[in-house]
C-alpha cells in the first residue's frame, strides 16, 4: 500500500526515501542518483534539509555517470519549484 506524504516544512519527510513526490519515492523517479547516495543519507535525510541551498546534490557520492547526471536533470527543475509550508 503506498503512502503519500504531506511534506509541510519538510522537516519529518525524508527526501530520499519517503513518498513525497507525487507519491512517488526519488528511487522510483530517478533510481540511478539514487544509488549515488550513501545508504547512511538516504535514512537520514530530510526534504527542509536537501532542499536548503540544494544541499542534495552533495548527497551524491561516487562516479557522476550520464545515467547519474540524467537522473539530476529530471528532479532539478521539479525541486526548485517545491514550496515548503513552514506553518503545516
Amino acid at each position: 500500500m503506498a503512502v503519500d506524504a504531506i511534506v509541510g516544512n519538510g522537516e519529518t519527510i525524508l527526501f530520499w526515501s519517503d513518498r513525497w513526490i507525487n507519491g512517488n519515492t526519488m528511487a522510483e523517479i530517478a533510481p540511478n542518483l539514487y544509488k549515488a547516495v550513501p545508504k547512511r543519507v538516504v535514512r537520514s535525510r530530510t526534504v527542509a534539509q536537501a532542499l536548503n541551498n540544494r544541499v542534495w546534490a552533495s548527497d551524491i557520492n561516487g562516479a557522476l555517470t550520464v545515467p547519474v547526471l540524467m537522473d539530476c536533470f529530471r528532479i532539478w527543475d521539479f525541486l526548485d519549484r517545491v514550496a515548503l509550508q513552514q506553518e503545516v
